[in-house]
């Protein structure tokens, strides 16, 4: 079933909205009223993130200017982007540096010039968000753009793995995701993993097969991209692209070339996302209004009850009193949401960092057997590079399942606060651990080995002395001088093996150096990393108590206000009850009216922005 167009939604939500905001007003619940006006506000909110991920030269910033028709993002052969950009509508083209500070709800913005992007987005920049969380923002006329749809190019993870933790932490927040591989080669496995990664902290992604225009055989990768999905149970729409035919296109102005080069399908795949997550957030905010309109529906219907039997008003002003007193508890530091809460966020804290200490402590393992099984002076380099993946590998797997038992936690907690059926979960989003892993510091420098030829003479030398000392002593009692064939002869031998000594002594010192480094590094990972991950959950925790008691004082301020208008309408003179009843029952049917009418207009399911590639 196609989704309907947003804004007509959106129109009718808002004047659902307005009117039930009126009843919250005539009910004197301006608590009520101040929800409403939220959720009437977050109706203007059309905004759709979609991030745009992938490895090392993949083709991600190419893609966007392709999408765009603009060369917002710097293209380079061998220069890789650096700090993500988002592309947003604007009526007018700028750029701006936006630098989030550490620990600080405040942000740094400096305008720059368009054409300069690329010393700042680009690895030409050098380090950046030294003092927090870097990225460009850049402002387009374009009618892609328009309807509130905002691209983000990322740099790739295939290089400096520390951004493959600082992408998957832009997921949680993020609509949808596209994850772009070139045609060059097939799916690696970390493209897979970090794949499965994100389907778990974004439902929505979309797979590119990018540069299909330097792969003649093109659908073989495609179809063995698509056994690879198929394999580890990834269910994704996959598209072909190729930004360099949908330039050429536009130059050319060719039809056919641009319905190849896959730009437009993607666009138009990339609406119908668009479609899709403004339906699924006026579904939200349709149940919202719809779960208001419960809590004021509440005090109508007492009131209606009450008046229409009052020889039973006291028995209705009891039950509501003692309804009110269970909402009473919800908000009270012993309740059990309150126990549920405290109780699986510490069991969550000592699971998440068990995990973490368990992967970590496995990576320092498989480094000691790296090491064991090689000459460390060597490969030192090589060693290190692997090590940082690896950390960065457990620390992002770490951070995928410290969110998804996050949201397990809320959906928890969240059912003690069920009402018709619906449940409240708030929104969780969880900071980058890129941080905790830039400070962790560099692996300790482990010597090379290598001996010049001097140095290798002198070992030898000083190995093969004592050999012609002590043989050619022996070799005088039959009469030889005391440097002879058979003393030079010994020498050079035991010279050979104290050499071999020597180096095998060497190199069990720089073994030994080595894993005293890794153990070092992995012990400043766990240090850092554990304690990035407490902060990251006793937020969680602080996000769930403070939406969870706000569920709970907007019910016990209903039943409250229930009680006050059962006791008001009991103390009606007869001749008064019937005008009051029918205003009450008037005011309860159109509120219902309007709860329905919203889910009504909110209900229609997304469709499944599906796609696949060109056989």
């Amino acid at each position: 079933m196609a989704s309907p167009h947003p804004e007509p939604v959106a129109r009718q939500l808002e004047m659902i909205a307005r009117q039930m905001i009126d009843v919250a007003q005539r009910a004197s619940r301006p608590d009520l009223a101040e929800r409403l006006e939220q959720a009437r506000q977050d109706l203007g909110n059309v905004g759709v993130r979609v991030v745009v991920v992938g490895q090392f030269k993949q083709g991600k910033s190419a893609l966007v200017n392709a999408l765009v028709s603009a060369p917002v993002c710097p293209v380079d052969d061998v220069i890789a982007t650096s700090v993500p950009t988002v592309v947003r509508w604007g009526e007018q083209t700028t750029a701006t540096l936006v630098t989030e500070l550490s620990g600080e709800q405040q942000s740094i913005r400096t305008a720059i010039d368009p054409g300069e992007l690329r010393a700042h987005v680009t690895e030409l920049a050098g380090d950046s968000g030294i003092f927090g969380t870097l990225h460009a923002d850049v402002a387009l006329p374009r009618r892609l753009l328009a309807g509130g749809l905002t691209l983000i190019d990322t740099p790739g993870f295939g290089r400096a793995q520390v951004r493959a933790s600082s992408n998957l932490a832009l997921l949680p927040q993020a609509d949808a995701l596209v994850m772009v591989s070139d045609a060059t080669q097939e799916l690696t496995e970390p493209e897979l993993v970090f794949l499965g990664q994100a389907s778990e902290l974004c439902s929505r992604l979309t797979f590119v097969v990018s540069k299909s225009d330097l792969q003649h055989n093109w659908r073989n990768i495609v179809a063995a991209d698509t056994e690879h999905l198929a394999a580890v149970g990834i269910d994704v729409p996959l598209l072909v692209t190729s930004s360099l035919i949908h330039e050429l296109a536009v130059q050319q102005r060719g039809n056919e070339l641009i319905e190849e080069a896959g730009i437009h399908t993607l666009a138009k795949h990339l609406h119908r996302v668009h479609a899709d997550v403004l339906a699924e957030r006026h579904r939200a905010i349709a149940s919202e209004i719809h779960t208001v309109g419960e809590l004021l529906a509440m005090v109508f219907s007492t009131e209606l009850e009450v008046i229409g039997n009052p020889e039973n008003g006291e028995e209705i002003i009891q039950d509501l009193r003692q309804a009110e007193e269970t909402a009473e508890r919800l908000t009270l530091r012993s309740a059990r949401w309150q126990q549920t809460l405290a109780d699986g966020t510490s069991e969550l804290i000592d699971d998440i960092e068990f995990d973490l200490r368990d992967r970590l402590r496995q990576v320092g393992r498989e480094a000691e057997q790296l090491i064991d099984s090689s000459d460390p002076g060597r490969s030192w380099e090589d060693t290190g590079t692997w090590l940082a993946e690896s950390v960065t590998q457990a620390v992002s797997d770490n951070f995928v399942w410290a969110h998804t038992r996050s949201m397990h936690l809320a959906d928890v907690v969240s059912k003690h606060f069920v009402l018709d059926g619906r449940s409240s979960v708030p929104d969780l989003s969880l900071p980058s651990t890129d941080r905790a892993l830039r400070a962790i510091g560099d692996l300790d420098y482990v010597r090379s080995g290598s001996l010049s030829a001097g140095q290798k003479l002198m070992i030898g030398l000083k190995g093969s002395y004592g050999g012609v000392l002590m043989f050619g002593l022996m070799t005088t009692l039959a009469g030889m001088a005391l440097v002879n064939p058979i003393s030079v002869v010994a020498g050079l031998i035991m010279g050979g093996f104290a050499y071999k000594q020597d180096a095998k002594q060497r190199l069990d010192q720089r073994r030994a150096e080595a894993k005293v480094a890794v153990r070092k590094l992995i012990d400043e990972a766990i240090f850092q990393v554990s304690k990035e991950s407490r902060d990251r959950l006793n937020t969680v925790k602080r996000v769930l108590r403070d939406h969870f008691v706000s569920v709970a004082e907007h019910l016990k301020q209903s039943l409250a206000e229930s009680i006050r208008s059962a006791k008001r309408s009991g103390a009606l003179p007869p001749s008064e009850r019937s005008v009051r009843a029918a205003a009450v029952a008037s005011e309860l049917r159109a509120l219902r009216a309007l709860g329905d009418r919203a889910m009504e207009v909110g209900a229609p399911a997304p469709t499944r922005a599906a796609a696949s590639a060109a056989p």
